[in-house]
């Protein structure tokens, strides 16, 4: 029953020749292509050449794999094996193996462009890791450079408002305060984006005035506004709880980011903020921020694209030399705080954006006891030593200023971290402030060299003034020992807490 099926299907894909010893064929089945007795077979195809001098050699068995064969316009991939005999008779046989070739082909070349692409994919993966490292490199070295300046500025600023100035000296240094403060917040901006980007960026949730606060952005914009002949209007609806929970810095950003957008637009008119309570319920605030102004308005085709990074209106851009990153912060923060910002607006008169923000309520007695305990200056019954490895001549001498005015430390100060060692080893040291990179070094190389001398400085207290405080940094540091840290820009009341803190 089943030599039909052979004949049909094995059968077929042979085809088997015999010719004499010079390559004349003898007798052909003929299955796969058509050859004519009496005639040479190296005249069918250029590959029976080599039947001159194989067949020379007889009782010998050759083999060729994978072998092209082109008859009557039909490309037959085969294997092929010849017999040579002593009897002036040859077998060849010819295997079509094509479909199998075509088969093994297309699988190689799959598997080649699934290499390929994982290659490319490798690549490109490879690319943007490194465009990612260049650009975070590239951010906390901005960063760092900018910071240590803008840190001897306002601890030098806020030493002198305390100074016998007269009126007009005491307004400069508002100015210079603000400045200060302006480029501090254009700096955060930044370092935000790269936080968003990189999913870093936390909320910070504390106890504060609420009303404090609104009060002390409202009289810094009221200013700014005035200064460009514009009123600024302030209303704070009674019944708001003093005391709440959250993270003040991020809604000040909020508020700050959404009035300089407001003064920026508006050349005439107003600027207004109100804040209002929307309810109390389960030991939640609800509450109602509004910025309103009579500036260029926006059309409503492009109130989306207003909240999109480097996005400016055209009539604003030409005067506003800043990058365009507030909004699009905005709309972030205020959507991490689980709410939603909505803008109104019509071109030429002005744009108002609101939004609703929940905070936990607080019990303001025991805030304002925290308050007090946090800046209380402790009693020391005796004078510390202070190691401070610091590169930077600013932060040195601003350092040096904050602690000489308390009269409770001696300070010593190296800029290289190789004197490190050594200054410990020679010298009586309570507590180390380290920047967080030094030449060569980082904070966490000469923390670990401070920890693995002997015991007594296993326990010595490091503090460590950083420009960067991601999770992953504060986590680095943790794990190289690091008792505490200080991010630069810093005031002297964070700095001294930090410090009467760590030498207890």
């Amino acid at each position: 029953m089943l030599e039909p099926y052979k004949k049909k299907y094995h059968q077929n894909n042979f085809q088997f020749i015999l010719v004499d010893d010079f390559g004349a064929i003898l007798e052909s089945d003929n299955n796969l292509f058509t050859v004519q007795p009496k005639s040479l077979l190296q005249e069918y195809h250029p590959f029976f050449e080599i039947l001159n001098s194989l067949l020379q050699i007889n009782n010998e068995s050759f083999e060729f794999s994978c072998i092209n064969l082109d008859f009557e316009n039909e490309i037959l991939i085969t294997d092929i094996t010849i017999l040579s005999q002593d009897i002036n008779e040859n077998l060849i046989i010819i295997e079509n193996l094509t479909k199998h070739y075509n088969n093994y082909q297309l699988t190689a070349q799959t598997r080649n462009e699934s290499i390929i692409n994982s290659q490319v994919l490798e690549l490109k993966n490879e690319y943007l890791l490194e465009k990612e490292t260049f650009k975070n490199n590239f951010i906390a070295n901005f960063s760092h450079q900018l910071r240590n300046p803008i840190t001897a500025s306002i601890i030098f600023s806020d030493l002198l408002i305390n100074s016998n100035l007269n009126a007009d000296q005491k307004n400069y240094l508002d100015i210079i305060q603000s400045s200060n403060k302006d480029l501090k917040n254009r700096i955060e901006d930044i370092l935000d984006i790269s936080k968003i980007e990189s999913g870093k960026l936390t909320l910070n949730e504390k106890v504060f005035d609420l009303s404090k606060l609104l009060k002390d952005v409202t009289t810094a914009f009221k200013i700014l506004a005035n200064k460009k002949g514009l009123d600024f209007v302030f209303n704070l609806e009674d019944g708001l709880p003093e005391y709440v929970k959250g993270d003040q810095y991020r809604l000040k950003q909020i508020i700050t980011n959404l009035l300089t957008n407001a003064i920026t637009n508006t050349n005439n008119g107003t600027i207004t903020l109100n804040v209002s309570l929307n309810y109390i319920r389960a030991k939640k605030a609800n509450i109602h921020f509004e910025v309103i102004d009579t500036g260029i308005g926006i059309e409503a085709s492009k109130i989306d694209a207003i909240f999109e990074r480097f996005t400016k209106l055209d009539s604003a851009a030409r005067n506003d030399k800043r990058i365009g990153l507030g909004l699009s912060i905005v709309k972030y923060l205020i959507s991490e705080m689980h709410g939603n910002i909505h803008v109104e607006s019509e071109v030429n008169n002005g744009s108002k954006f609101t939004y609703n923000l929940s905070f936990k309520l607080s019990d303001h007695n025991e805030s304002i006891k925290e308050e007090l305990l946090k800046y209380q200056v402790p009693k020391l019954n005796k004078k510390y030593h202070i190691l401070l490895v610091e590169d930077s001549e600013l932060i040195q001498l601003t350092i040096l200023k904050i602690l000489a005015a308390t009269g409770n430390f001696y300070i010593n100060i190296i800029s290289k971290g190789e004197e490190l060692v050594s200054n410990i080893i020679n010298k009586d040291v309570d507590l180390i402030l380290l920047a967080n990179t030094i030449h060569d070094f980082s904070a966490m190389d000469l923390a670990a060299s401070v920890r693995n001398l002997s015991k007594e400085y296993k326990k010595t207290p490091i503090i460590v003034l950083s420009t960067q405080a991601f999770k992953e940094d504060l986590k680095s540091f943790k794990r190289a020992r690091i008792n505490d840290v200080v991010t630069k820009p810093f005031d002297k009341k964070i700095l001294l807490e930090k410090i009467y803190k760590n030498i207890k």
